[in-house]
Parts: structure tokens; sequence; C-alpha cells
């Protein structure tokens, strides 16, 4: 599991600091923020079979972001990259399954 929220977090804290207006930013939490949270969760579930921590280790990663890049509007993107990141394991599961 490491691997994949060393991903979400190098991202979560790298990506916001090549930002310089509004624009890279909404694109950032709306685009690019949530399809690797669904990315890491797909891949994950696929390999390594479903895990309910990880959706949560992904949205512990998230929230020291806001206070860091965004501001507390930025809370409800925690709850939606935890619901992107379920979904995504629980699909990366099944599709796991399904393979064998």
């Amino acid at each position: 599991m490491l691997p994949y929220l060393a991903v979400c977090g190098a991202a979560f804290y790298g990506l916001p600091l090549l930002g310089e207006d509004t624009g890279y930013f909404i694109v950032l939490l709306l685009i690019i923020l949530p399809l690797l949270c669904l990315t890491a969760g797909i891949l994950y579930g696929y390999f390594s079979g479903f895990h309910p921590a990880l959706p949560l280790f992904v949205t512990l990663l998230f929230l020291p972001t806001v206070y860091l890049y965004y501001n507390t509007t930025a809370l409800a993107y925690a709850c939606a990259f935890l619901f992107i990141t379920f979904v995504g394991n629980g699909a990366g599961w099944f599709a796991g399954q399904s393979r064998h």
C-alpha cells in the first residue's frame, strides 16, 4: 500500500506548488487529484485486493494540504477523495476477481 500512498502524497503536496492562479487549483482539485485517487484505488484493488484502509489513508494524507494550500472549503474534497478511492478500490478488486 505504501507505493500508492507515496504517489498520492507526492501529488497532494507537490502539485499545488506548481500553481500560480485559481484556475490551476480548480483543475487540480476537480480533475487531476480525483483521477489520481481513482487510479490508485483501481490499481491497488486489482493487484492487492480490497482494503478499506487505503481510502482512509489517502484522505488523511490530503487533510493537512487543506490548511497548507487551500482553505476550509476544500475539506469537501477530502470526502470526495475518500469516496472516489473507495469506489476505485472496489472496482479494481472486482476486476481482479474477474481475472481468476
